[in-house]
């Protein structure tokens, strides 16, 4: 009898810690796949604010909106096992921020096509004017002119006097008649035109675009790292990252441990820490970061690696910049 109950109580207690692992997996799916839709539509909504930029839109609130986004995906993801209700709630206000984003993104992207036409029409009315009023003037401004000098001394009295003999000495001055003054104008303006057609439509190309990224150590000082650190201490430094792409860009930092025997560039191994931001052309970004290194060891690496996501691809690509500091970590004494 006894024997039987305890197999009942046992089998019990079994079934029970099965049921509670199958929730906890369940549940832990459940917040994955939630932070997984709301990061799907944070990228959709950094593909709508690049459309509405090259539409010519003013994006910047558009950035701040995404960029909130993305830091409650980071605190969505710090939050996963400890706080399922928490990491939800963070993973739907950051689909919600998304999706708000883009709905204004339409609206910024036809406000931006209209811009653009109408910034189109003037630049190409006025260059079509500067060049037209310009061939009048070399075609009919030298006759204008000729007649305007006439009227101006219609009252002169014209006087005959011998021309002075020439020397060896005497040098001509230069002569400039009305159609070199009516060349210089044209060639002006056909400068200016082209001045202007470079700037329209040239403006905004960049000749050679490049992004940036840097460590920095506790006193925002490049160089200024920790060279030994006690394993449970936490490494205090700032990460630095600057665009000069011409154009918006979503930046991934993947934060690696390796150490002499790891590769780099990239290095493969999983990240232990991600940094998402958005940055518009010549915006950089610099934010602090806290590492805990557990494991003792000499000449660990805390590898820095700078991702993109490629808007037409649908995916996070290696950009090809990546730095790295070397700490030893010793044992706790």
């Amino acid at each position: 009898m006894l024997k039987s109950k305890a197999v009942v109580l046992i089998s019990t207690l079994l079934l029970t810690s099965a049921l509670s692992i199958l929730l906890m997996r369940v549940n832990a799916a459940g917040e994955a796949q939630t932070i997984n839709d709301a990061r799907a539509e944070v990228q959709k909504a950094f593909k709508a604010l690049v459309e509405a930029y090259d539409a010519g839109g003013n994006v910047s609130k558009l950035a701040v909106k995404l960029n909130d986004a993305l830091t409650l995906l980071f605190q969505a993801e710090e939050s996963m096992g400890r706080d399922a209700s928490a990491a939800e709630a963070y993973a739907s206000e950051a689909e919600r921020l998304a999706s708000s984003v883009i709905e204004e993104a339409r609206q910024v992207k036809e406000e931006g096509l209209m811009q653009k036409q109408t910034s189109t029409i003037v630049t190409v009315s006025t260059i079509a004017s500067l060049l037209a009023v310009g061939a009048l003037i070399y075609v009919f401004g030298p006759d204008i002119l000729w007649r305007l000098w006439v009227w101006l001394r219609r009252n002169y009295r014209v006087k005959v006097r011998a021309s002075p003999k020439k020397t060896d000495h005497t040098t001509e001055s230069p002569c400039f008649t009305m159609e070199h003054i009516c060349a210089a104008i044209l060639a002006i303006m056909l400068i200016t035109s082209a001045f202007t057609a470079y700037q329209f439509f040239l403006g905004r190309r960049i000749s050679e675009p490049f992004s940036e990224l840097g460590i920095l150590g506790p006193g925002m000082k490049l160089a200024d790292y920790p060279k030994e650190v006690v394993a449970g201490e936490t490494v205090h430094l700032y990460v630095y990252v600057g665009n000069h792409m011409g154009k918006p860009m979503y930046y991934v930092v993947m934060v690696k441990l390796g150490d002499n025997e790891t590769t780099v560039n990239p290095a493969p191994v999983q990240p232990f820490m991600k940094l998402e931001r958005v940055l518009l052309h010549d915006e950089n970004w610099t934010t602090p970061i806290n590492i805990t290194l557990t494991k003792p060891g000499l000449n660990q690496r805390i590898i820095f690696e700078l991702w993109i996501y490629n808007e037409t691809s649908g995916q996070i690509q290696y950009h090809e910049r990546w730095c790295q500091i070397w700490v030893n970590v010793t044992a706790p004494p």
